[in-house]
This record gives structure tokens, C-alpha cells and sequence, in this order.
């Protein structure tokens, strides 16, 4: 009996250790897993940057909507999905002329917002702004680094972002600018940019790359 009950308790052992490293390892690999499509992603954007930026072209456009989550495991068992934000910074945070500005990708999960899980980053013979939107306020700042939020609070989602090459009396320049693919909103951030363009920078402007709304005259972009 004694021994029955013993063989017993050691196959429960077993198979306890064995859950557990298979918890392990199925852990481990879904860690991996996102991490390398996340990778994937921050990758994308980079050289979708570098390639508008080093265009010929003085004025170049691209809108791009970051999906709702991340999906891994599909086929034959169902698919999961990790919720993430997307930081964007500029590198050295505030402009240095004659020096090469690099724009920073990256990918850290929504529960742990500090958990950077993916980077990629490039290097840009151009002047970089970025324009974060705030949702719940409805506000737009120019700012050293912005977030995209596929699940953000507010008026509408954070998940979309418009990219501006502009060349200006020689000297290059890129835009960045936080929008929602909702609602029209991506313009109307533009068109908020623009008025900012012509009132804020050192180098006011109507540039030739953005709509220049009528109506700039009343509105007050934050410098």
C-alpha cells in the first residue's frame, strides 16, 4: 500500500515538473514569438522613413495605420494578441545643425509601457518634428517623441501617423504627426500642422508640402 501511494506521489511529481517546463518553454517561445514581430514591424516603418526621406522629391506624403495588436499563433491553434504602444523619439532631442538627427521605433507592451520589447532606428540627413496628439484633450504639441496607441482613450484612437518629407531653401525636413484613421482626423491634424508651420518655427513658412487652411488666422497652435 505504502508503496502503491509512493509511485503515485512520484507520478504526480513528474508530471508537475513536466507542466512546469513545458509552461516554461511555451512561455519563453510566445516571448520570442512577439518579440521578433515586433521587430518586424519597428523595421518596416524605419525603412519606410529612410526611403521617403532620401527621395528626390522636395515634398513627399505617406499615411500609415499600426495595427490593432500583435497576432501570434495561428494555424492550427487559435490565434493570440498583444496589445502594445509604439514610442517614436528623436535623437538628440533638441536640433543640432550640420549633425545627422536619428528617429527611434519602438514597440513595448500595454500592460508594461516601459517595457521596450522591440527598436529599430535610423539615421536622417533632415530635421525631424514631431506633432503628439493628445485624444482626450483634443490637443496637438510639437515634442521630442509621441506615442501611438492602437486602444488610447478619447475622441478616437491613436493608431495612425502621417509622414512629411519637405525641402525648404535647400535644408530638409521631416514631419511626423500623430492621427487617428477615424473621423477624418488625419487631416484635419495636418491642417493644424500647417498653421503651426507658418507661426512657430525660427523659419516661418507656407509650405508648399502642406494644404494651408483658410482659416489659420484663428487658430492658435501651441509653439
Amino acid at each position: 500500500m505504502l508503496g502503491f501511494t509512493l509511485s503515485k506521489l512520484n507520478l504526480l511529481i513528474l508530471v508537475t515538473a513536466m507542466f512546469a517546463i513545458i509552461s516554461f518553454f511555451l512561455f519563453s517561445l510566445t516571448d520570442i514569438v512577439v518579440s521578433d514581430l515586433a521587430q518586424q514591424l519597428v523595421n518596416d516603418y524605419s525603412e519606410t522613413v529612410f526611403g521617403l526621406v532620401s527621395g528626390e522629391l522636395l515634398c513627399r506624403k505617406s499615411t500609415a495605420t499600426v495595427p490593432q495588436s500583435i497576432e501570434y499563433f495561428g494555424g492550427l491553434m487559435p490565434s493570440q494578441r498583444f496589445y502594445y504602444v509604439m514610442y517614436l523619439k528623436r535623437y538628440p532631442p533638441d536640433f543640432e545643425p550640420d549633425k545627422l538627427n536619428m528617429l527611434i521605433f519602438q514597440i513595448a507592451s500595454r500592460k508594461e509601457m516601459d517595457k521596450i520589447i522591440a527598436t529599430s532606428s535610423v539615421d536622417l540627413n533632415a530635421r525631424i518634428y514631431l506633432y503628439e496628439w493628445n485624444t482626450e484633450t483634443d490637443t496637438i504639441t510639437e515634442q521630442s517623441s509621441i506615442t501611438i496607441d492602437p486602444e488610447s482613450p478619447g475622441i478616437a484612437t491613436k493608431n495612425s501617423m502621417v509622414f512629411i518629407k519637405e525641402v525648404y531653401k535647400g535644408k530638409s525636413y521631416l514631419h511626423i504627426i500623430a492621427c487617428s484613421s477615424s473621423a477624418a482626423i488625419c487631416e484635419r491634424n495636418l491642417d493644424w500642422v500647417s498653421c503651426w508651420v507658418s507661426k512657430c518655427p525660427d523659419d516661418k513658412r507656407q509650405s508648399t508640402c502642406f494644404p494651408f487652411p483658410e482659416d489659420c488666422g484663428t487658430r492658435v497652435p501651441t509653439c
